[in-house]
């Protein structure tokens, strides 16, 4: 799925002027969520999904009739089945916004996109009446083509409220991976794909290289001493320890201990993480052994497992899909056989 901060540099970089589409309103269920975006260049170029395909063709023509000065709001009714309508079962309303892109507002997306690059959140905040947008900075920084009075940062929530949208970019989720051997790869390879800003962390510096790992954003070498104080992890951030080394792992998770972050996932069993441990009290976010309980076998699903986990985690806050899996079957074979 491509993230909005892969829009955003869509948007960003085309030479010609675009239209930006954005779903400000669901009711009902739909395929994607408020928020969702994707670009429209010039000669059906295009990025993004806004559904299962269904709305895409019919936004792309209006696309065409967007101006500068004034935006264009779309409704489409996916609850209808039958050949003549949109719907493919999602059964709910979609409202979507198309703005086009021209090089005012271009330079308006890179100043978001340099702030979310740099770890900061933006708040941009649309009056749909008045087609004005208002940007606003953790910072307290704020630019745009906005006339009104300023709303109170700590105020805004995403969602379309009578005629304003407001909607939230935040950073790029970090993933830190401590272990580059082989089951690394497609846990890397899964994270790059599903927008997470990926370090793989190695002290075995044939193992921990870019011609390895081309999906890593860096390649850290180094003893665990040395690399998690480089790492600057924070509470937003994921981390997953998975060197297959007791006495590195061991290394890692007293040093990580000092820095909570929102998910530390350790690879092994729970009597293998027990004896990582020491008696000492395991906390919240530490999740052992890491992944949903799939039941995967090989590295691929492995990956799969740990990465819905992660995902699970960083989307907690709309659950609707939210949903336990029994335990009752064995766990994933890589959880018992850890050194």
């Amino acid at each position: 799925m491509t993230s909005l901060h892969d829009i955003l540099e869509a948007a960003t970089s085309l030479p010609d002027p675009c239209t930006l589409a954005t779903i400000i309103r669901v009711e009902g269920s739909s395929y994607r969520k408020e928020g969702a975006m994707m670009v429209f260049g010039e000669e059906d170029t295009r990025f993004g999904m806004l559904s299962a395909g269904c709305i895409e063709e019919e936004l792309f023509h209006y696309s065409k009739d967007v101006s500068d000065e004034k935006w264009a709001i779309h409704e489409f009714d996916m609850r209808a089945e039958d050949d003549m309508s949109w719907g493919v079962g999602c059964n709910g309303v979609i409202r979507v916004l198309l703005e086009k892109v021209n090089q005012t507002y271009r330079e308006h997306l890179q100043r978001v996109k340099k702030y979310t690059d740099e770890g900061s959140r933006i708040w941009m905040v649309k009056n749909l009446t008045l087609s004005q947008t208002l940007f606003l900075s953790e910072e307290g920084h704020r630019f745009g083509n906005w006339e009104r009075e300023i709303p109170v940062l700590s105020e805004l929530k995403n969602g379309l409220r009578d005629n304003l949208y407001i909607q939230c970019f935040s950073p790029r989720p970090r993933l830190f991976i401590f272990g580059a051997g082989e089951d690394a790869k497609p846990l890397v390879r899964l994270a790059k794909e599903t927008g997470f800003f990926v370090t793989i962390c190695d002290w075995r510096e044939a193992l921990c290289t870019p011609l390895r790992f081309p999906e890593a954003a860096t390649c850290v070498v180094g003893f665990p001493k040395e690399t998690v104080s480089q790492m600057s992890i924070t509470k937003h951030d994921f981390v997953v320890i998975m060197t297959h080394h007791f006495k590195r792992d061991e290394e890692l998770l007293t040093l990580l201990l000092n820095h909570p972050c929102r998910y530390l996932g350790i690879l092994g069993s729970r009597h293998r993480t027990a004896r990582l441990f020491s008696g000492r009290a395991k906390p919240k976010w530490v999740f052992s052994p890491a992944g949903l309980s799939i039941g995967a076998q090989g590295p691929n699903e492995i990956a799969i497992s740990i990465m819905a986990e992660i995902i699970q985690i960083l989307r907690e806050k709309n659950d609707e899909n939210h949903r336990t899996i029994p335990s009752g079957g064995k766990q994933q074979t890589h959880r018992s056989g850890s050194a």
